[in-house]
C-alpha cells in the first residue's frame, strides 16, 4: 500500500488540526470529506486539497474508495456515526470520547468484534513527547512509585457556552476522560480504588477525589474540582526524581538537590497540536499492518477509562 486513502467525517477545528498532520505525512491521502455543515466541509476540502465533498455519511461510504475513516464529529455525535460505520469493516479512528455512556461504548465494542473492524480512539495526550521523556527519566532511576493527576474543569465557564446540554450532563465522559485516561497511561491498570464524590450543582458530581493502587504496585491519586480554578496536571514520583507536567504541555523534572530541569518537547509537538502527529502515524500503521501499537487505545481498551469515570460519577 503506497498511499493510504482516508475519508473524513466532520469539519470543525479538530478536523482542521488532524488535516494539518495528514498533509505533512507523505503516506496519507484524504480523498473525501463530509459534514453536517457542508460549507465547512467544502472550505476544508479547498484548503487541504481533498478531492470530493459528500452530502452525507452514507454518500461518502457508498462512493468513496477509502482505506480508513476518521470520525471527527462532536462528542454527542460520535456514537451514532461509529454505530453506522463499524459494520463496514474499514479501520476507523474515533475522536474521544467514543460514547457518552458505558453501555453505548460496550455496544460499539461488540460491533467492532463482530465485523472485525480495527479501530483506534484518539486519546492524543498519550502521544505527548514530553510524557514519553518523563517516563524515561523515572525509569532510569527505577520504578514509578506514585502519580497524582489533577483534572480540574472550568465548568463555571463551560456551562455558559454553546455546548449541547447532553454533553454538559455527561461532562465527566465527554471531557474529564482526557485526564482520567492518564491514570491508566502512566500507572497501568487499577487494582484497588477508593472514590469520594460531592455534588455542588451537577447530578453526576463536580468534585472528585480518588486514591488507588495499580497492578504494578504504584500508588495514585485523582483530584478534580469543577468550580475551582486549577487546570490539568500530572506529577510522577520516582526513586530520587519527580516529574511534573503543569500544564500538561510543559514538563520539568526535579532531582534530589531540588534542581529543576525542563523537558523539551519534540518538534512535531510544537509544529502541530501536541500528540497529533505520532497519533496519526500510529493510525496509518494500524491500517497497513492491522496492529495497534502502544500507546494506542482501541474501543475495548478504552472501556476501562470509561469505567473509572463511571465510578467517579457514582461516588
Amino acid at each position: 500500500m503506497s498511499k493510504v486513502n482516508l475519508g473524513i467525517i466532520g469539519a470543525g477545528e479538530i478536523a482542521k488540526e488532524h488535516l494539518k498532520v495528514i498533509q505533512a505525512l507523505n503516506d496519507l491521502n484524504p480523498i473525501g470529506i463530509t459534514s453536517r455543515t457542508l460549507s465547512k466541509a467544502k472550505e476544508l476540502a479547498k484548503t487541504f486539497r481533498i478531492k470530493d465533498v459528500y452530502n452525507s455519511v452514507g454518500d461518502l461510504t457508498k462512493n468513496c474508495e477509502m482505506d480508513g475513516i476518521l470520525i471527527l464529529v462532536s462528542a454527542d455525535q460520535i456514537y451514532g456515526v461509529a454505530k453506522e460505520l463499524l459494520p463496514l469493516g474499514l479501520p476507523i479512528f474515533l475522536e474521544k470520547p467514543p460514547a457518552l455512556k458505558l453501555s453505548q461504548l460496550k455496544s460499539l465494542v461488540k460491533l467492532a468484534e463482530k465485523y472485525e473492524t480495527k479501530n483506534m480512539v484518539g486519546y492524543n495526550r498519550r502521544y505527548y513527547s514530553i510524557f514519553m521523556k518523563g517516563q524515561e527519566i523515572i525509569q532510569k532511576q527505577g520504578d514509578l512509585l506514585g502519580l497524582a493527576v489533577e483534572g480540574h474543569e472550568r465548568f463555571w465557564k463551560t456551562s455558559r457556552g454553546v455546548i449541547p446540554k447532553k454533553v454538559l450532563e455527561n461532562w465527566i465522559y465527554a471531557n474529564s476522560t482526557h485526564t482520567i485516561d492518564l491514570l491508566r497511561f502512566f500507572g497501568g491498570e487499577v487494582k484497588k480504588i477508593n472514590v469520594l464524590t460531592k455534588r455542588i450543582k451537577e447530578k453526576k458530581g463536580d468534585q472528585f477525589v480518588a486514591s488507588m493502587e495499580f497492578q504494578s504496585g504504584s500508588l495514585g491519586t485523582y483530584t478534580s474540582h469543577w468550580y475551582s480554578p486549577g487546570g490539568w496536571s500530572v506529577t510522577l514520583f520516582g526513586d530520587g526524581v519527580t516529574v511534573k507536567f503543569k500544564p500538561l504541555e510543559k514538563g520539568v523534572f526535579i532531582d534530589t538537590n531540588l534542581i529543576e530541569s525542563e523537558i523539551i518537547p519534540d518538534n512535531v509537538d510544537i509544529t502541530f497540536k501536541p500528540g497529533f502527529y505520532r497519533q496519526m502515524e500510529n493510525f496509518s500503521s494500524l491500517i497497513k499492518t492491522g496492529k495497534l501499537n502502544r500507546p494506542g487505545e482501541d474501543l475495548s481498551q478504552s472501556i476501562m477509562t470509561i469505567e473509572l469515570a463511571e465510578m467517579f460519577a457514582r461516588g
